[in-house]
């Protein structure tokens, strides 16, 4: 079994607190968080760590929309 990475990890905690690919998105560049729930900053945080370079980026994208990156 593949081992889930802290960005896929990050995504479903976040999906878990009902947010949209789109609310992903807009908000894991951010400096500010809109959110007042605590877990939801720091999974952000957490996020924004994981994806600190283009090719991060495009896997969170590729992650977030099912799109196959290994071409």
């Amino acid at each position: 079994m593949a081992e889930v990475s802290a960005m896929q990890q990050a995504v479903e905690v976040l999906r878990e607190k009902g947010l949209s690919n789109r609310e992903i998105l807009s908000n894991v560049d951010n400096s500010h968080f809109p959110f007042d729930d605590e877990e939801v900053v720091m999974t952000f945080i957490d996020l924004q760590i994981e994806c600190s370079s283009d090719e991060d980026f495009d896997n969170l994208v590729a992650f977030l929309y099912g799109f196959d990156l290994k071409q």
